[in-house]
């Protein structure tokens, strides 16, 4: 069975402006930071409709967690199913898991 490691270095990442779009922000309403990487300007921001406004999930934790049931699984398996029911959902990890990169579990490592 393969490692994380050697299943995230095999992924292929979509463009930003690709992923952007899929989510109504247009290109010219992000600050690209690279291929992989953009802001969205606060103009868009300040222009969003309130009535159009989504809603915010934040997952969080005090307590470890077993392998593979941390909040990084969770945030995008919660993403992953939103989309699958039809839902415009898009999920932001600040600080993804840092097990794969250290061969250990958790990002305090």
């Amino acid at each position: 069975m393969e490692s994380d490691l050697e299943i995230a270095r095999r992924a292929e990442l979509r463009p930003v402006t690709d992923v952007a779009e899929s989510i109504g922000i247009e290109s010219e309403d992000l600050q690209l930071h690279g291929p992989s990487i953009a802001k969205v300007t606060w103009n868009r921001l300040r222009d969003v409709d309130e009535s159009r406004r989504g809603k915010l999930i934040l997952v969080t934790s005090v307590n470890p967690t077993p392998f593979g049931e941390g909040k990084t699984v969770t945030t995008i398996g919660l993403n992953q199913g939103l989309n699958r029911i039809g839902k415009r959902a898009c999920c932001v990890i600040r600080e993804p898991s840092m097990g794969p990169v250290f061969g250990i579990k958790g990002g305090a490592a």
